[in-house]
């Protein structure tokens, strides 16, 4: 497993990542918030692109936190994987069904970070959506198809998503 593990350097008063030695700090919601927001000022519809893409791209970097034994197999990775992303203070996240043979997913964050977080009447959870998105393709060189069917911003008591990875070529049917 890897963990969420700090430590302060006071001397210089900086917050060190033990896992990937990379300087950290520590930006609450409001601040996000407010970053979304001046986003959206500036860029109007498209700071909605410059989020999901920066996620994504955070999402596909993560791979190289994770050791390389989790990366050869999905539930290993998951077991690495779900924990640190709780710690790191997203939500308390749970996988609700796994099925390796149909490449299926279902998880949920309960306490979502991006659900409580609004833009007129959406929420940010695109961004949780762009960062898995980003992080699977990654690691299988696919694209997954990802659904939200709950939503804690519009009023369920938790967000989940299902995720399919289809096949390498295959591309998802409507």
């Amino acid at each position: 497993m890897v963990k969420v593990e700090f430590t302060f350097d006071e001397e210089n008063g900086v917050i060190i990542d033990k896992v990937t030695g990379e300087r950290c700090f520590v930006l609450s919601k409001a601040r996000l918030e407010q970053i979304f927001t001046r986003l959206t000022e500036l860029f109007q519809s498209g700071a909605q692109v410059i989020i999901a893409e920066a996620l994504k791209a955070a999402g596909k970097w993560y791979i190289n936190e994770i050791p390389e034994h989790a990366k050869k197999d999905i539930s290993t990775f998951l077991a690495a994987a779900v924990p640190r992303f709780k710690e790191s203070g997203i939500g308390r996240i749970e996988i609700v069904e796994f099925n390796p043979e149909k490449s299926e997913l279902q998880f949920k964050i309960w306490n979502n970070i991006f659900a409580e977080m609004y833009h007129d009447d959406s929420t940010y959870c695109f961004g949780v959506e762009a960062y898995v998105s980003g992080l699977i393709e990654q690691l299988t060189g696919v694209a997954p198809v990802i659904h939200k069917t709950k939503c804690l911003g519009k009023g369920d008591p938790y967000c989940e998503w299902h995720l399919t990875i289809p096949p390498p070529g295959e591309k998802e049917k409507t």
